[in-house]
This record gives structure tokens, sequence and C-alpha cells, in this order.
């Protein structure tokens, strides 16, 4: 019995050692315009770029994206998005990347906020630059966020 354990253990143990070789990363996006009408945010553009960096070997990683609704209101996801890089490559993806796989512009001129999820068998070096300012005129905010690894 014990030996039929043992055996069951360690033909096993390789697949618990694959399936924690996921890193998930949640990175916050804010994009768009607010006008006048009262939100969530004060009049003015708002803008996101997510900067993902690989510093190992070639490898697809996924993404999706969520929406956050006003008034407690879950906004829904996207499926996932295959994308691959080489080692030091990086991409970004920017308020126009989000809003074409969300597939809808924001809402009345609103601001459209959500998460970018991104799911790799490798760890991944991701910041999130914030910036934001009135209409028409020049940047007044900026903020750079590397994105840890969720839990």
């Amino acid at each position: 019995m014990r030996k039929t354990i043992l055996l069951l253990t360690i033909a096993l143990l390789p697949s618990f050692a694959s399936a924690q070789t996921s890193f998930r990363y949640d990175a916050k996006y804010l994009c768009g315009k607010q006008g006048t009408s009262p939100h969530n945010f004060l009049p003015g553009v708002y803008f996101t770029s997510i900067n993902v960096y690989s510093n190992s070997g070639v490898h697809a990683f996924k993404k999706r994206f969520t929406v956050s609704l006003v008034n407690e209101k879950a906004g829904g996801s996207t499926g996932w998005v295959v994308t691959s890089l080489s080692a030091g490559q990086s991409l970004q993806i920017d308020c126009d990347n989000i809003i074409s796989h969300l597939g809808t512009l924001p809402p009345g001129g609103q601001v459209t906020e959500g998460f970018v999820i991104i799911d790799s068998p490798n760890k991944l070096d991701i910041v999130a630059v914030y910036s934001a300012g009135p209409q028409g005129g020049p940047v007044s905010s900026l903020l750079m966020e590397r994105v840890p690894i969720a839990p």
C-alpha cells in the first residue's frame, strides 16, 4: 500500500509542479475624455499605457480586458487574446488597443476603466503609465507604477 502511494506521488509530482508556473498580473487602466457631467472623474482627458517586457525566452502569454461600471455594476470582460514576446522584447498596450479589444467606445464621452489581466507561464516586467490633463491642454499628471504578480 505504501509503495502504491509513493509511486502515485512520484507520478503526480510533475503535474503539480507545472500547475504553479503561471504568473498573473492585474493592471488598472483609465481611458477617455470626461465631460462636465458628474461621474467618477473630473473633466479632462485620461490615458493609460501598459508596458510589458520579457527577459526570458520566446513564449506566449494571454491577456483579457474587463470593464468597471459606475454604481457598483459589473461591466463584463473579453475573452483571452494570445500574444508572444521574445527575450529582450517589449510591447505597449495603450488606450486605443484597450478600446479596440473591448469593441466599443466609452459611453457618452465618459472615461472607460477596468483591468488588463495578463497570464503568463514566465515572469514579465510590467509597468503601467497613467497620464491626465485638461482637454486640449498639457499633461498635468503622470504616474508610473510597476504591476506586481497577483496573489
